[in-house]
């Protein structure tokens, strides 16, 4: 698969972004989120990601769209088009969101995203803001865009209205410590996601070791910034007694104490290859969780 790297700027904000302005490649929002950590929360989910998970729930936002142009020719709405070489407009009055460009694009990209500038998120934000806890920014693969959410997150905090909301992130923990220094500040905490305790089949689920995702953990951990550790269960394939053993292991070795979600993989938005593994029973959770418990993790919950 091609690296999600930065590609030609769609054409899909209403306003002129000046050069040099933060922005946001959006592939889609929830207003009023309860499950995506604590209390009422706006949820942005970014576009691109550099994993490609067997399990995920959200593949069209793998990819940054490269202006490669699969997508025009089978909208059947006109709603793509070519108004300058390298560059796809998206005109979202015409679309239906009937998804035939993400059918046919080789990258797992939607060009149906939004590129926001980070001053017009906030004013987009601030109506809800008296009712939300906080905002949570997940993907895709949030840290992919750490300097744009780095912006958001500082905006928020210096705003009067806003200060209030807390900043989490859903990551799958690649970003490296140096990189995550600038974000420090303005974050409240970090979800992040071990899909698997061996480097093996953590690649083998992803596309990618899971060396950096342990060092992320360990790094969020001694920051005070570790809010969460997640881990998909996978019937067969990330509960076995070998892996729970070990991935506990691991957890406890960083803090027995940190809060623990077990995540039960579903059917609902995944790719084919995905469905070849049946839906994790809630009694296949129950068991993993009381082996964590067994083994010394305080604070295991599931989703």
């Amino acid at each position: 698969m091609k690296a999600p790297g930065r590609g030609p700027l769609l054409l899909h904000h209403p306003v002129v972004i000046a050069p040099g302005t933060p922005v946001l490649e959006i592939a889609g929002v929830v207003r009023s989120s309860a499950v995506d950590g604590p209390g009422n929360r706006y949820v942005l989910f970014l576009q691109g990601c550099n994993f490609d998970c067997t399990a995920c729930h959200n593949p069209t936002t793998i990819g940054r769209c490269d202006a490669c142009g699969a997508c025009v020719p089978v909208c059947p709405h006109g709603a793509l088009s070519f108004p300058a070489p390298g560059v796809v407009a998206y005109d979202a009055a015409s679309c239906d969101r009937c998804k035939a460009c993400v059918t046919v694009c080789p990258i797992d990209a939607d060009p149906a995203i939004r590129v926001v500038p980070v001053d017009a998120l906030v004013e987009e934000i601030r109506p809800l803001a008296p009712f939300l806890s906080g905002i949570t920014v997940t993907g895709g693969e949030p840290t992919i865009q750490a300097d744009a959410v780095t912006a958001l997150f500082a905006a928020l905090k210096a705003d009067a209205d806003l200060g209030h909301l807390t900043t989490l992130v859903d990551t799958n923990g690649t970003l490296p410590p140096a990189r995550w220094t600038p974000l420090l500040p303005v974050l409240d905490g970090a979800m992040v996601d071990l899909k698997a305790a061996s480097s093996d089949l953590h690649e083998r689920l992803t596309g990618h070791d899971n060396v950096q995702v342990k060092e992320t953990i360990r790094f969020l951990s001694a920051a005070g910034k570790l809010a969460e550790v997640r881990l998909l269960v996978v019937e067969g394939v990330t509960d076995t007694a070998d892996e729970v053993e070990a991935w506990a292991g691991f957890v406890m070795g960083v803090d027995p104490g940190v809060p623990v979600r077990l995540m039960a993989f579903r059917h609902t938005g995944t790719r084919d290859k995905a469905r070849l593994w049946p839906e994790t029973s809630p009694e296949a959770v129950d068991r993993v969780r009381e082996r964590l418990a067994a083994l010394g993790l305080t604070a295991v919950g599931s989703a």
